[in-house]
């Protein structure tokens, strides 16, 4: 690899996102609705963060699946929410990630799984994922790199 060239980063993206006053609903918790505004902010700063520095950050990708748990309550003492996205696989015109969001208190309160589909708008059909945005995905997937000092004994 040339001295220039940069390499993709590994392993897991994390965002902090704003909770705003008007995420609560009449309950004093976060509606429902808003985990899945909060993942798409969060996916969007990782297509910018990941994608960006090599040119590839305007993709286009549609949602093409979204399963979400919710685990527990976002509550009004949280002002700002953690979102981690983990790349599970990646496929040939897609590619699935996991996301969880997590309270001021470092609580898990949300998880959801991705499915996002390469896409020509043009022909309103999905394409093959291009292969710099593979390159990306596929070190995204993978763990962070482990020290050269062997296995623990």
């Amino acid at each position: 690899m040339s001295p220039g060239e940069q390499t993709p980063d590994r392993g897991t993206f994390r965002c902090t996102l704003q909770v705003r006053w008007a995420d609560f609903d009449q309950f004093g918790h976060v509606n429902n609705v808003k985990y899945i505004e909060y993942a798409q902010e969060a996916r969007i700063l990782f297509v910018r963060s990941r994608f960006g520095p090599f040119g590839l950050g305007n993709l286009p990708q549609v949602v093409r699946r979204v399963e979400i748990d919710h685990l527990r309550p976002v509550l009004r003492d949280s002002t700002s929410v953690d979102v981690e996205i983990e790349v599970e696989h990646v496929g040939t015109t897609s590619y699935q990630i996991r996301q969880t969001i997590f309270d001021a208190a470092g609580e898990v309160c949300c998880t959801l799984r991705v499915v996002m589909v390469a896409y020509d708008s043009s022909t309103s059909t999905a394409v093959e994922i291009p292969t710099g945005v593979r390159h990306v995905l596929e070190a995204a997937h993978q763990p962070a790199a482990i020290t050269d000092e062997g296995p623990a004994e």
